[in-house]
Order: structure tokens, then sequence, then C-alpha cells
């Protein structure tokens, strides 16, 4: 099915990038609505986001390609998060209705391939991530696979929807990798982020207390709002200090470390106890990647350390199960036009907000 069929404008506003460099690159422009494949759904957005991802493949800063996954396409829609109305459905879909409020996952897997069987659908051996390797959400319109969506719970607002599922998704990992629970401490870094924030609410539904780091001294009290239990700055030379105050000199069960990075790194196995967790599933844009550190820290923490990336279907699930309980808050920070999306870009990068960017089509 066409737009067309579906009584939807030939042509729709789009924000794309055709080269690498500053939010100046990003163009706001006309391009033909996406035409429906017999399996897909055509979606009209009604928020998408801004993340700090979109800043690094907007400024050129790729990673190598991970396994399972494609190159880093240019010219190229950005846009991890997508959620909106379906306007239309291609001819073999038969789970969707025209009118259906849906988010596209954050991380969609085949479900055919060997780590998807084995049940890390995360790793997926074939799959084309959105605002990764296909066109994301920063559009009117998008087109998705037909499992490639999820239905918003009654009650639950479209902006609410994008601000979650990639947060969110991704803290349900790591509570799988380091599980804490009553009484347990838990370290985030970098707590303004989105994903530091979501961290915090689903670290604290598990029982545990969450300390979160931050280099600006200004923002305790917004972060404490924002879920957090306790704050340490990670610029002050005793930031160890306080946080072994916080756990009876023990060290914390757990770190989410969600800057990366060797800085981060030291900064997390200093602050956490013999036998605990280390989580990365954040990394710098180029320099301090690589750690520097002896072999013998490993072995008299007896720690133990796991890298995190994405989240499995059911982790999606969860997200909007947990939503429809009211039982997780999305941090919004701030929403922009589609239009404005350079600014917002901008406002991402001047490191000022706590929370969520969306922008909305």
């Amino acid at each position: 099915m066409t737009a067309n069929d579906a009584d939807v404008e030939e042509n729709m506003k789009a924000v794309r990038l055709f080269e690498y460099g500053g939010p100046d690159v990003l163009v706001y422009v006309d391009v033909p609505v996406p035409v429906v494949g017999v399996d897909e759904v055509l979606i009209r957005v009604r928020a998408t986001s801004a993340n700090a991802w979109d800043l690094r493949y907007r400024a050129g800063h790729l990673p190598a390609s991970l396994p399972g996954r494609g190159a880093f396409p240019l010219p190229f829609q950005l846009g991890r998060d997508a959620a909106g109305e379906i306007v239309a459905v291609g001819a073999d879909v038969n789970r969707w209705h025209v009118g259906d409020r849906v988010v596209q996952m954050a991380h969609p897997a085949c479900g055919r391939c060997a780590m998807c069987l084995r049940g890390n659908d995360n790793l997926c051996l074939d799959v084309e991530v959105p605002g990764h390797q296909i066109f994301g959400g920063n559009a009117e319109y998008i087109v998705r696979h037909q499992d490639a969506v999820l239905t918003i719970p009654d009650g639950v607002g479209f902006e609410v929807a994008a601000a979650t599922m990639w947060s969110y998704s991704t803290p349900l990992n790591c509570a799988r990798r380091a599980p804490v629970g009553p009484g347990d401490t838990v370290l985030i870094t970098g707590a303004s982020g989105s994903m530091a924030t979501a961290c915090a609410q689903v670290a604290k539904l598990n029982g545990a207390i969450v300390i979160g780091t931050t280099t600006k001294t200004d923002r305790d009290d917004r972060l404490k709002a924002a879920g957090y239990d306790h704050i340490v700055h990670s610029t002050d030379p005793r930031m160890t200090d306080h946080v072994r105050d916080l756990t009876r000199g023990l060290g914390v069960d757990a770190v989410w470390d969600c800057v990366g990075g060797d800085d981060f790194f030291q900064l997390s196995v200093l602050c956490v106890r013999v036998g605990g967790t280390v989580l990365v599933l954040g990394a710098p844009l180029d320099a301090g990647r690589n750690l520097d550190m002896s072999i013998m820290t490993f072995i008299a923490k007896e720690m133990n350390v796991h890298g995190v990336r994405g989240a499995r279907r059911r982790d999606n699930e969860i997200c909007l199960e947990l939503l429809a309980d009211r039982k997780i808050s999305p941090v919004i920070d701030r929403t922009f036009p589609l239009s404005q999306a350079a600014e917002a870009h901008a406002y991402l990068e001047s490191q000022g907000p706590i929370g969520k960017v969306l922008l909305l089509p």
C-alpha cells in the first residue's frame, strides 16, 4: 500500500544529514512519504528524539560496525525513538490497523539467527537498527516492519512513549547483567543523561539505593528529583571517600557506567566493593577509550566486569508494561519542533539537559 492509497500526502518534512559536521549540517527538507511494503506499517510520527548518539553520527564520530549490524549510511535520517499512529498497513499485515498507537522498538531483532534462538536477541546477527542502519524517526512519516513496533498503552502519551524505549530498555538489561535488590547500592555515572536517569529509576524499582555522579555542582536537587538518592561530584578529589561513607566503608555493589572511558572505569573500580560488578554501557567519542589498568586489580577485587549492549524484545515490552502501571516516569527536559533539530542538537551539546530532548514533527 502506498501513501496515496491511505489518503496520505505524497511529500513530508524530514531532517536529513548529507555531510558530517556541526548542528548546521542538519537539513529540514521536503521528501517523498515512504512506500509501505507488504509486511510494513506507515506511521505518522508524533514524537521522536535527539540523543547523544545522534550527535556522534552527525559529527562523523562513528565506531566500527558491530557484529550483526551493517555500516552507517550517508545521507541519513536520525532518530532512534519514534511514536505515533498507524495510517496505512501492507497487504500481509494482520495484527495492526489504521489508527493504532505504536512506538518503534529501539532494539528490533530478526528472531531467526543463532543469537536470537539462544534468547540473546539484543545481540541479533541480522538486524537493522533505526537511527543506525535504517532511517530513524526524524520525519513526519516512517515505515517499520510489522514486528518492529509495539502498542502504546492507554493513557500514555506519544511524548512519554518516545522518551522511554531506548532510555529504559538498556537499563533493564543492566538489571539482568548486574542484579541489584533491596539494600544494594548502585553508582550511576553521568547522572544527567536520559539513560542514566532511566538507570536510576530501574535500580530504585528493584529496591536499590542509587548514587549518581555529575561534574556540575549546581544540579544536586534536580537530579535527586529525577530519581537519585545521593549525588557525588566526579571532579571532587574526595569523591571516592564520599562513596565509601555512603556505603559504610564497603563500596557500591554495582556501577552502571553510562559515560565510559579510562577515567570513569578507574573511578568505577575505586568505588565498587570487593566482589562487586562494573557494567560499561557508555563510551567516549574518541580519546580515552583504551583502558590502562593492572590485571592485579581484577584479581585483588575479584570483580565482575560486563559490557552491556542494547536490550531484548522482552525488555522493550516490559518498558511499556511499567509505563502502563505508572512505575517509571521518563524525565523529559525539553521539546523542540522538528524544524529546530539543529537547535536541539546544540542544546544537547551544551550539556544543559537532565533527561530526554524530544523533537515533535
